[in-house]
């Protein structure tokens, strides 16, 4: 009965399981194709706990990836950790941080990105 209630609690929460590699690479590469199309959201982020986090919020309930441009982190080392408290704090996974760049991604009830099985 205790496995029971545990596959319950991970049914809820989404993220329980972090996103597998095959999922980061279906992101980055959905993301490719909204970048063209000029529908990928973007933010620029100068403090995690500025007013940016409202912004990324509503970006991420509507389309479940925004790309962040982490504006005051002077390394990319920095970069990484902040992308993920930024992450932390939204509830979200980090698909991928390039320089000063990061792909956050949430998902959202409607589901409106498919992604590939685990």
């Amino acid at each position: 009965m205790p496995t029971l209630a545990l596959l319950c609690l991970s049914a809820l929460s989404p993220f329980a399981v972090p996103l597998t590699g095959a999922q980061r690479r279906y992101l980055r590469a959905h993301a490719g194709r909204l970048t063209s199309e000029k529908l990928l959201p973007r933010a620029l982020v100068l403090d995690p706990a500025a007013g940016s986090l409202g912004e990324i919020e509503d970006a991420l309930s509507t389309r479940e990836l925004v790309r962040c441009k982490l504006g005051a982190a002077k390394k990319k080392a920095e970069a990484r950790s902040m992308a993920t408290e930024l992450a932390t704090r939204l509830d979200a996974e980090v698909a991928q941080v390039i320089g000063h760049t990061c792909l956050l991604y949430r998902q959202s009830p409607q589901r409106i990105i498919e992604l590939p099985p685990e």
